[in-house]
């Protein structure tokens, strides 16, 4: 009786546990996977001056639809701090394409190593955009030129999707 009453108890519990996991399997998403961070160098220059360097990072997803990126942004000579603007979409007949973030330094430090003599600072960002094809890195610095004329340069990175493992 009593081995009876375990061998239902044990039925019932498998059958619970069952269903639960079948409920649980089937209300998550599969998550897409990351490809190989590809990487992102960009010297700004102006009027015989470094202004700005950046290097780090992108990855895109398997899914085709997010990307994420790690960039440390370092001020040269730039007379105001440098700005990293991120874009998606970049095509001939819309230089930029759209853009999904515009990062700016939040502070100067003096007195640091090459190549960041500025001070630098590091943006990162995860960004789902569909359909996605690359991604477009505008770094901007500026200085002035022939005495008084105050001067934007800028000097940009296009990465196209890829699925490098």
């Amino acid at each position: 009786m009593r081995t009876n009453f375990l061998r239902r108890a044990l039925v019932a519990f498998a059958a619970v546990l069952a269903l639960t996991a079948g409920a649980v399997m089937t209300s998550s998403p599969a998550q897409a996977a990351w490809g190989s961070q590809i990487p992102v160098t960009i010297q700004v220059t102006g009027n015989g001056h470094s202004l700005g360097y950046a290097n780090g990072w992108v990855q895109f997803d398997t899914g085709g639809t997010t990307f994420q990126y790690s960039i440390t942004v370092c001020r040269q000579s730039s007379y105001t701090t440098p700005t990293l603007t991120v874009a998606v979409n970049n095509q001939s007949n819309n230089q930029v394409g759209t853009v999904v973030a515009t990062h700016y330094m939040s502070s100067w430090t003096p007195g640091g190593t090459a190549p960041c003599y500025g001070g630098s600072q590091t943006f990162t960002g995860v960004h789902s955009y569909s359909p996605l094809s690359n991604t477009y890195f505008l770094l901007a610095g500026n200085t002035f030129v022939n005495g008084n004329n105050f001067t934007v340069f800028t000097q940009d990175r296009l990465v196209y999707k890829q699925y490098t493992y």
